[in-house]
């Protein structure tokens, strides 16, 4: 159904209670406007809107043609709306169709908010949060709610969802570029780094911006901070501890993720970053309200950094490096399947850069789409020197680290991360309402107690099923399961139903935010309430599907009034 031909405009208002970096638009086409509630750090101008970054004059506004643009933000072009996601998928837009209007917004929680959706008791939603798995061609958009009169949330990521007076469609002019050579790769990623740069520090911006970075002992971060050294980077954020099921008494090598001698050896500042429980705020809720996918709590202390400094940070990460950099497991998928993600944890940062107000720039993902090239750069007879022929294999970013002088033992040993999986907050008064909740779904099987000795059990059977495991793989090659998400009691999906409350806790209060600014005067169904004290919920925890990529192209979008 298409209506008339009305100009477009943007119209501002902003909620200065709101995250600083989170937007919601209401789109009324038939009158023509795009009213935009936002938070305080967010760039508003007559013809675009922007929380984020991209390689071109930030003057111009042309984020939306841009093919390396980090954030979000509505550009108006050619009588449409582009509403423009990262063109890294460590972020996405949600939008829904709502009586005579498109509501967009950057934060899963904030529309939610807008609109008095709630999530679905008893919905596996693994498949939303998993979905970019399936790759840029085919995955799934549709996000499930429950609202008496939105069939359903979309979510999109890396291309634009397009408004204009014809049905929406989705548009994306991020080209593929041939690479010949690491030198030329080498020389591209500083090119785009370098307007980058440009675009961050520009003098038209209305609120400055300061560069960060983050270090491990892997490969991604720590190459991806070598491209950056030289972007006046305030701070490189790292971590003692890794996630390893080694304990770091029994294997010191192993436990640790220390990427501070690599940030020593250039020249550097370096924070540590803080993961005791007891340092946590009430900040956790942002980190697990985006899906349920694992979360990066010990991202908290930096988080707060970037917020008390008053300044909107441009965090250079290594996310996307798994499938960029990487010559073994995932390479012919991601080639057959176009840009894809093989997990999500970057997702679960989307709702507290918001609140923070940071901007996530992974750097691998910089010429993605060439991907093919890449992996012909990392197998040609010139990386031979930086290939090992090992499960852990990526001969472009150790290069750039050995070329950078960085010692080949301190990078590269052991794939590590420092995601966590648990059941129930850190944060006690989180803790406490988490466990209130729990109790009202699963009445003794929600119970604090249960929950805690579900954890305490399932943390001490898994070293012996993952070193049995391993002793296998070693004596048969046969490899190791992916990790279960219980082994004990595993009809409980307490992960999934921590997602659920901390979407809905968050929404919540996003919604008093906006009642107390007066921007839910026009929305009179936003105080529905769904009775879910007595709806029986699903606890058998799902199977994750493998990240099977499918050839047709992303599904369309609803009709639009």
């Amino acid at each position: 159904m298409t209506t008339r031909a009305v100009p477009l405009r943007l119209r501002y208002r902003e909620v200065p209670r709101l995250p600083r970096l989170a937007w919601v638009a209401t789109i009324d086409r038939a009158a023509g406007d795009v009213l935009v509630f936002h938070g305080s750090a967010v760039e508003c101008r007559e013809e675009w809107m922007v929380e984020g970054v991209w390689d071109a004059e930030f003057r111009s506004g042309g984020f939306h043609e841009s093919p390396h643009f980090f954030g979000s933000g509505l550009r108006l072009a050619d009588g449409c709306l582009y509403c423009v996601p990262s063109s890294a998928l460590v972020n996405r837009l949600m939008y829904c169709v709502h009586r005579d209007r498109v509501l967009v917004a950057n934060s899963l929680a904030l529309l939610l908010a807008f609109t008095g959706a709630t999530l679905a008791p008893g919905h596996d939603y693994r498949a939303e949060t998993y979905a970019i798995r399936r790759g840029v061609r085919g995955y799934p958009k549709a996000f499930v709610v429950r609202h008496p009169e939105i069939a359903s949330f979309f979510q999109v990521y890396d291309e634009c969802l397009v408004i204009g007076s014809g049905e929406p469609t989705f548009e994306s002019g991020r080209p593929v570029r041939t690479i010949a050579s690491f030198a030329a790769y080498r020389a591209l990623v500083a090119e785009a780094l370098g307007r980058l740069q440009d675009n961050f520090l520009s003098r038209y911006r209305d609120t400055p911006m300061q560069a960060f970075s983050t270090v491990s002992t892997g490969y991604d971060s720590a190459a991806s901070t070598v491209l950056v050294k030289d972007l006046d980077l305030e701070t490189c954020f790292t971590s003692r501890r890794s996630n390893s099921h080694i304990p770091w008494w029994l294997n010191r090598e192993a436990g640790s993720d220390d990427g501070r001698p690599i940030a020593d050896r250039l020249g550097l500042r370096t924070e540590y970053l803080d993961g005791r429980a007891s340092r946590m705020t009430e900040d956790e809720l942002y980190f697990l309200a985006p899906g349920c996918a694992p979360p990066l709590p010990v991202l908290h202390s930096m988080a707060r950094h970037i917020e008390r400094s008053g300044a909107v940070g441009v965090v250079f990460t290594g996310f996307q490096g798994d499938e960029v950099w990487d010559i073994n497991r995932w390479e012919r998928e991601y080639q057959d399947a176009g840009v894809l993600r093989g997990d999500t944890t970057a997702i679960m940062l989307s709702e507290i850069r918001l609140k923070s107000g940071f901007i996530n720039v992974p750097v691998p993902s910089l010429f993605a789409r060439s991907l093919r090239y890449l992996v012909a750069i990392a197998l040609s007879v010139e990386m031979a020197p930086w290939r090992l022929g090992s499960d852990y294999d990526r001969p472009i970013p150790r290069r750039i680290l050995e070329e950078a002088g960085i010692p080949r033992q301190l990078f590269g040993t052991r794939k590590k991360a420092v995601v966590e999986t648990y059941n129930f907050p850190k944060n006690r008064a989180l803790r406490r309402q988490f466990f209130a909740y729990a109790r009202r779904q699963l009445g003794v099987f929600g119970g604090g107690g249960f929950i805690r000795l579900y954890q305490a059990v399932n943390g001490l059977v898994f070293p012996s099923f993952r070193a049995y495991h391993l002793v296998r793989q070693r004596l048969t090659g046969v490899e190791p399961p992916d990790t279960p998400a219980a082994l004990i009691w595993t009809r409980f999906n307490f992960p999934h139903l921590l997602f659920t409350w901390a979407a809905g806790a968050l929404s919540e209060r996003l919604a008093s935010v906006l009642r107390d600014s007066g921007a839910l005067e026009q929305q009179p169904l936003a105080a529905w309430k769904p009775a879910l004290r007595d709806t029986r919920w699903d606890l058998v925890a799902p199977v994750s599907p493998p990240p099977t990529p499918l050839p047709a192209r992303s599904t369309p979008a609803p009709p639009l009034p």
